[in-house]
């Protein structure tokens, strides 16, 4: 296992073993998903998905999202399942798990990717989720999931998932635990052996090596049974893993599985992992961690990307420029290693030289919302308005999330003395922080100053959302801006 992998003394018992699978959903009172549309089916995961990413810490890396994102796309294509757009997630969890919810969402842990050692392993536990998913086990459990609100349903998954500590645990009342149980117990070990094939054919028609899944299970009954051997394989809600490697092992001794050319890696798996070590235990331990790897290994790639990386995090980006120069210098076509560069030169205030690599690396990853969110703060540096409004909203469009951006847009329009979009965005700033006097202030002076009259009457629509839910202690006049930058 790589040096980024976790030790088994760090984990814990799960609350609830799924590993492998937790394949749930939820139902209108007077009827299950075999009677729902697909239309229904994924309206109703849809739904749902969005309630597990409330109940849970979700990774919104951008370059772990993406790697997980091409590895599923290639295992649904093989799927060949056209009722839904498959979604793949990550959840920041120390555990290795995954688990389907209908409506082709597919959730895996933090601790899963980083307990794997190769890609084709990784594959190999998406494409049996798919299966899941394509196989529609979920009927088997419809007349127990009906009880069950949305609400509670993503708490009891929410509960699973938070298992390193006492939240996970508080997340679930023993009523429900003994719910989740119960749906867990009528899976058998037919859905098992018939995911376990499916998956197989799509790692194998997708040219990933049909033996990754037999490795993958070999190594989690090892962790399970050094982890916690009192607790029976998946609580005996799935068949026991031992079964399952004789099972897949003979597949293939009596019928090799044919195997396409495999395919070029998804991402490097090994600074992905790096990755998720971060998003963990932060950058002051890994800067501990790194140094020691290094004087084991000097001039290892990763380690030196690892030690960098630890240095940003750590907001040291001087440090972080050396020790990723010396790993661009190992390895100069290292796209992972340069775009940490061009993040740390933008820190360390080196703007000509962040400019440069941030454009490089644009071109590399152009829906990377962070590269794209620095190169649009190094063109405002410059002074180049046209260009870095341009990247803000592209990164608006791709995470509309970032709520944070409609102030920059404010600031840049201003300075281009457009002071009705000056205002209107300050005003979509000011309301999405709840603060709606201000937002108001800001409407108000947009829809006075805009000449398009379209504009006016959406601006309109705002100023009308706002006063509704204009909060009762009002702001005193005195602390409205009195320019157009707000303080």
């Amino acid at each position: 296992m790589s040096v980024q992998a976790f030790s088994s003394r760090a984990m814990r018992p799960i609350v609830i073993p799924i590993i492998l699978c937790f394949i749930v959903t939820v139902f209108p009172p007077a009827s299950g998903l075999a009677s729902m549309t697909v239309k229904e089916e994924k309206e109703m995961g849809d739904k749902l998905a969005l309630q597990i990413q409330q109940n849970v810490v979700m990774v919104n890396d951008p370059l772990v999202t993406a790697y997980v994102d091409e590895v599923g796309r290639r295992l649904g294509e093989e799927a060949h399942d056209r009722r839904f757009d498959y979604h793949f997630y990550v959840v920041k969890e120390q555990e290795p798990n995954a688990f389907a919810i209908p409506g082709g969402h597919i959730f895996v842990t933090s601790g899963l990717i980083r307990f794997v050692d190769t890609e084709d392993e990784l594959a190999g536990v998406i494409g049996h989720e798919i299966a899941h998913s394509v196989l529609r086990h979920i009927d088997k459990a419809m007349d127990r999931a009906k009880r069950l609100s949305l609400l509670t349903l993503a708490g009891i998954i929410a509960g699973a998932f938070l298992s390193r500590n006492a939240e996970g645990a508080a997340a679930l009342s023993a009523g429900a635990m003994a719910m989740a149980q119960s749906l867990m117990l009528k899976y058998t070990r037919e859905n098992e052996a018939e995911a376990d094939q499916k998956g197989i054919k799509y790692l194998t028609d997708a040219g990933y090596g049909s033996q990754a899944m037999v490795t993958f299970l070999k190594k989690i009954y090892r962790w399970q049974r050094a982890i916690s051997p009192e607790i029976p394989t998946y609580l005996s809600t799935h068949p026991g893993i031992d079964e399952r490697i004789t099972s897949l092992s003979d597949t293939f001794t009596t019928a090799p599985q044919y195997a396409a050319i495999h395919p070029p890696a998804a991402g490097d798996l090994k600074k992905i992992q790096i990755r998720l070590f971060f998003g963990e235990k932060g950058g002051i331990e890994g800067i501990n961690q790194y140094s020691s790897l290094l004087r084991e290994k000097p001039g290892d790639v990763d380690i030196l990307y690892g030690l960098g990386l630890s240095y940003l995090m750590a907001g040291r980006p001087q440090e972080a420029i050396a020790h990723l120069s010396e790993a661009l210098k190992a390895s100069p076509k290292d796209v992972l290693v340069v775009r940490e560069l061009a993040i740390a030169y933008f820190q360390a205030k080196e703007i000509d030289k962040a400019l440069d690599t941030l454009q490089d690396t644009a071109r590399t990853f152009p829906r990377d919302t962070t590269i794209l969110y620095y190169l649009a703060q190094a063109n405002q540096e410059k002074g180049r308005w046209d260009d870095a409004l341009s990247l803000y909203h592209q990164v608006l469009e791709l995470d509309p999330g970032r709520v944070d951006l409609y102030y920059n847009l404010g600031v840049i329009y201003d300075k281009k003395g457009v002071l009705d979009l000056s205002h209107e965005n300050f005003g979509r700033y000011f309301q999405e922080k709840g603060q709606r006097e201000i937002a108001l202030f800001h409407f108000r002076k947009a829809s006075e100053l805009t000449q398009d009259w379209q504009k006016k009457r959406e601006l309109e629509e705002l100023i009308k959302e706002c006063e509704g839910k204009r909060k009762q202690d009002k702001i005193p006049s005195s602390h409205l801006p009195r320019n157009n930058i707000p303080a």
